[in-house]
C-alpha cells in the first residue's frame, strides 16, 4: 500500500490482529453502511438525493423548495435534503419514489455482503443503515431482522438491526437526524444501545465519503460507548479519510484500516476480511520484527480454514495489500519442531481480591486450568495458606515473588484498606521496577480509572466488567486469553 492516506504496514498488521481477536471473541458487532447497497448497483445516499432533486424539479414549480433541496444536496447534508424532498413531494410520492429507487428485488447480494454473511457464526449482531434486504438475503434469512431498538438488543444475539428502517415499511424510515435522535432518546433504548456499545467491539464497514452523516453517527456511537469502550474499527477508502477526519476518528479511539481503490472498486475490503479471518501464524512479522509474543509450547490450537476462502477468489489487486508472507513448509516445520515440555519453573500468578469476590475469583481460576495443567503457571491466593501458617507473612512472601499479579477490581476491593493500601501498592511498586506484571481484572462496575493501576491495560478488553456480560464464561475466557499472552512473553523472556 503506497497511498499517502494509508497507514504503515506495521500499524496495519497490528490493527488487523486486534480485529482478528475481536472476531474470535464472538462479541464483534458489524456496523454496515451504504457501500454494500452501492456494490449491488443501488444508488448511494448522495445519488438518491440527486435523483430526488430531479424529481422535485419535475413535480413542483416551487423554486424555493427546489433550491432548498438542491442546496442541501450540494452541501452533502443528505438527511436534511431527504426531509426537504419529502416536504416538497408529499409523503405518498416521496415514499413511492424512494422505495422504487432502493428496491433490491432481482439483484444478487454483492460479494461483500456474502463475505459478511460468512462471518455470521462469529458475530454477535449486525447494525446497518441500509433499508433494502440485501443483507438479510445474504444471511439466508437465518437471522431475525429488527428495525426498532428495544431492550432485546442488550441481550440478544444473531440479529440484524436496521437503524434507518426497512424498505417495505415506510413508516419505519428514519432519515432526518432529529428523528433518529428522537428514536434513541427513550431511557430504555439508550440503555440497550449503551449496553451493547460499551461491551462489544464494533467494526464499521461500507462507509465512505458519500455518507454525509457518518461522522455525526460516529459521534453518537462514541457518546453511547462509555469511557472505556472495547476496540472500534473502521474499514474505509483511504481517499475518504482526510487528515482532519483521520485525526478526529483517532482522537475518538477508532482504529483505522484504510484501503486503496485504484480501479474504482472496493474489492480490497475483501482482502482485509480475508486477512482478518485467516489462521494466525506463530508470529506476525513486519519489517522483520515480531509484533506478537511467541506462543507457549503445546498450547496452540490447530488452524482452521478461513470462512471466506470457499466463497470467492480474491481479485489479483489484493495481493500487494498483504504485507506478510507465509511459507507453508516452514510453518509446518516449526510446528513439528516445537518443544512439548512445559517450562522448568511454573510462573506464579498471585490473586489479590476482596473476600466478597471469592466466587468470581474461583471462576477465573477455573478458566486458567489449561495453563496450570501444562505446568505453565501456578496460581496462589490466601486460600492456599496451610494450617499453622501465619497469614500476613505468607501473603507478603508470595506477593514479593509472584511474576504475575492479578488485581481483581470491584468497589469492595477499592474500599478494602488491605487490598488497596497494602497489596495493590506493593504490586504497583514491583511492576514499576520491572519485577512483576500487574494486570487489573475488572470484576464489577466501579470508579477505578483514577486509581494508580488505572493506566495499565485491563481485562476483559476495554475494561468491561465481568458482571456486565450476559455470559460470564465469555468474559473469563477473554481474561484467560489475555493472561496467557502475558505469560507467553514471560516464558520466552524470563527476567
Amino acid at each position: 500500500m503506497d497511498n499517502a492516506n494509508t497507514v504503515s504496514a506495521e500499524v496495519d498488521a497490528a490493527v488487523i490482529e486486534a480485529l482478528h481477536e475481536a472476531l474470535e471473541s464472538g462479541e464483534l458487532v458489524l456496523f454496515v453502511g451504504g457501500g454494500i447497497s452501492a456494490a449491488a448497483g443501488l444508488p448511494t445516499w448522495r445519488q438518491l438525493v440527486d435523483l430526488l432533486v430531479e424529481r422535485v424539479r419535475e413535480q413542483t414549480s416551487d423554486e424555493v423548495a427546489i433550491a432548498e433541496v438542491a442546496s442541501l444536496a450540494r452541501s452533502q447534508r443528505y438527511s436534511e435534503a431527504l426531509g426537504a424532498a419529502e416536504q416538497a413531494l408529499g409523503p405518498a410520492e416521496f415514499n413511492a419514489f424512494v422505495e422504487d429507487a432502493l428496491d433490491d428485488e432481482g439483484l444478487d447480494p454483492p460479494r461483500i455482503a456474502i463475505a459478511i454473511a460468512a462471518l455470521r457464526d462469529k458475530l454477535r449482531a449486525v447494525l446497518t443503515t441500509n433499508l433494502n434486504h440485501l443483507l438479510e438475503r445474504a444471511f439466508g434469512f437465518e437471522w431475525d431482522t429488527m428495525w426498532r431498538v428495544t431492550d432485546e438488543v442488550a441481550w440478544r444475539r444473531r440479529f440484524i438491526l436496521k437503524l434507518h428502517g426497512t424498505l417495505k415499511e415506510p413508516h419505519s424510515w428514519v432519515f432526518a437526524r432529529e428523528r433518529f435522535l428522537a428514536s434513541i432518546a427513550p431511557p430504555d433504548v439508550r440503555k440497550s444501545l449503551t449496553t451493547v456499545l460499551s461491551r462489544c467491539p464494533v467494526l464499521f464497514i461500507g462507509f465512505g465519503r458519500a455518507d454525509g452523516n457518518f461522522d455525526e453517527m460516529l459521534t453518537d456511537i462514541h457518546a453511547l460507548s462509555g469511557a472505556s469502550p472495547p476496540p472500534r474499527f473502521v474499514i474505509a477508502p483511504g481517499s475518504s479519510l482526510t487528515p482532519l477526519r483521520r485525526k478526529t476518528l483517532a482522537d475518538m479511539g477508532f482504529l483505522l484500516l484504510p484501503y486503496d481503490t485504484p480501479d474504482g472498486s472496493h474489492d480490497r475490503v475483501l482482502a482485509i476480511l480475508e486477512r482478518t479471518c485467516a489462521p494466525r501464524p506463530r508470529a506476525i512479522t513486519s519489517r522483520g520484527r515480531s509484533i506478537l509474543p511467541p506462543p507457549i509450547p503445546d498450547l496452540e490450537l490447530p488452524p482452521s480454514s478461513s470462512p471466506l476462502g470457499a466463497l470467492y477468489d480474491l481479485p489479483p489487486d489484493s495481493a500487494p495489500y498483504d504485507d506478510t508472507v507465509t511459507m507453508t513448509g516452514a510453518l509446518e516445520a516449526s510446528r513439528r519442531e516445537r518443544v512439548s515440555a512445559p517450562p522448568a519453573s511454573p510462573i506464579e500468578v498471585f490473586f489479590s481480591y476482596s473476600e466478597s469476590n471469592r466466587e468470581l475469583r474461583d471462576k477465573l481460576e477455573t478458566h486458567l486450568t489449561i495453563l496450570k495443567r501444562k505446568g505453565v503457571i501456578r496460581g496462589w491466593h490466601d486460600g492456599e495458606i496451610g494450617a499453622g501458617e501465619e497469614r500476613d507473612t505468607a501473603l507478603a512472601e508470595h506477593l514479593e515473588t509472584a511474576k504475575v499479579i492479578l488485581l481483581l477490581i470491584s468497589a469492595d476491593f477499592l474500599a478494602s484498606d488491605f487490598c488497596y493500601d497494602v497489596e495493590m501498592q506493593k504490586a504497583i511498586e514491583r511492576h514499576e521496577r520491572g519485577e512483576a506484571r500487574v494486570i487489573p481484572v475488572i470484576l464489577d462496575a466501579c470508579d477505578w480509572e483514577g486509581a494508580p493501576f488505572g493506566r495499565l491495560a485491563s481485562l476483559p478488553r476495554g475494561g468491561r466488567p465481568v458482571t456486565s456480560w450476559v455470559n460470564q464464561s465469555e468474559a473469563f475466557t477473554d481474561i484467560a486469553k489475555g493472561i496467557r499472552k502475558q505469560v507467553e512473553q514471560l516464558t520466552q523472556n524470563p527476567s
